[in-house]
């Protein structure tokens, strides 16, 4: 089973619906919410050197960008979920 690694912030609708796709297509997902306690822009940036925007998307630690790069990905074929 694929993983995915989704950085969001609150109230984010392309980070909830990226989840939700991924979850759709039964891929596991762990959210790393940088509004909470537990994560911070810093190991965002860490991650994804300048990133700006949300979602942030990793599957299978593979970096895929953000929601609309993922759905063009999966639209050519390049990404199959």
């Amino acid at each position: 089973m694929s993983i995915a690694v989704v950085w969001s912030k609150d109230n984010c609708i392309y980070c909830t619906k990226a989840k939700d796709y991924l979850k759709k297509k039964g891929i596991s997902v762990e959210e790393r919410n940088v509004q909470s306690n537990d994560w911070t822009m810093s190991q965002l940036h860490e991650a994804v050197p300048g990133a700006r925007a949300f979602p942030q998307i990793f599957i299978d630690g593979k970096y895929i960008g953000g929601y609309d790069k993922m759905m063009s990905h999966v639209q050519m074929g390049e990404l199959s979920l």
